[in-house]
């Protein structure tokens, strides 16, 4: 049998919210962050760097994305 290695990588905070009307608390988006990484996800694209104007729900997008960085569980961004 071949061994086959796989890789989950959450997008949700990215394009789930992007899409989503309401925004989204920082502290909510945190603690989501948080319990992906407590629950084994090693990969998490948290944010993009989409101009708030056209993307309100990434307004918080340096507060998310240094939160994620400082999980040493998590990968590190390619």
């Amino acid at each position: 049998m071949q061994q086959v290695d796989v890789i989950v990588r959450e997008v949700g905070l990215r394009d789930g919210l992007q899409i989503h009307p309401t925004f989204m608390p920082t502290d909510r988006k945190i603690a989501w962050i948080e319990a992906e990484a407590a629950a084994g996800v090693r990969e998490i694209e948290v944010t993009s760097y989409v101009p708030p104007k056209l993307i309100p729900q990434f307004v918080d997008a340096r507060k998310s994305l240094a939160v994620r960085l400082a999980l040493r569980a998590l990968r590190s961004p390619r």
